[in-house]
């Protein structure tokens, strides 16, 4: 899949939603964002740090990334588990089901996962897959259910 196309529709994708959250206020009509994460993808990502094989990764960082790899895998599976999203997340995930489902399967096998920074309680992760790399966040709310989850193609 080419990058253009991929990234228009990454534009409509549910994705999308919590990105217009974080620059926009919430809409007057009574709607809420899934999560507020300041400029989460504003700045580039930090080049991926190469792995110290001695060196553990933090609990927060790895419980981040054991998330992110269940939640990409349910979405390559079509068999989503809601229950590990906020409310307000897991409806706009059912809303746009039909478009990110497909989406993720398409970017093939996933290949690496490197976390590349931490912003406003969330970690940022560069997820390489077969055909495409994409830049994911993650976000935890108090009941540590995913309460964000971003992605967009990767940036070089």
């Amino acid at each position: 899949m080419k990058t253009p196309i991929l990234a228009a529709m990454l534009g409509v994708s549910l994705f999308a939603l919590p990105v217009a959250a974080q620059t926009t206020p919430p809409a007057p009509t009574g709607g809420t964002a899934a999560a507020t994460l300041p400029n989460a993808f504003g700045e580039p990502p930090a080049p991926a740090r190469p792995a110290a094989p001695a060196v553990a990764k933090a609990p927060d960082i790895a419980r981040s990334e054991q998330a992110l790899r269940a939640a990409i895998a349910s979405f390559q599976s079509g068999n989503v588990d809601y229950s590990v999203f906020s409310d307000d997340l897991a409806a706009q995930i059912r809303e746009q089901a039909t478009t990110v489902t497909p989406m993720v399967q398409q970017f093939g096998a996933l290949k690496t996962i490197d976390h590349v920074g931490q912003q406003d309680g969330a970690d940022l992760f560069r997820v390489v897959f077969e055909k495409q790399a994409t830049d994911w966040v993650i976000a935890f709310d108090d009941q540590d259910q995913i309460a964000a989850l971003l992605f967009r193609p990767a940036r070089d």
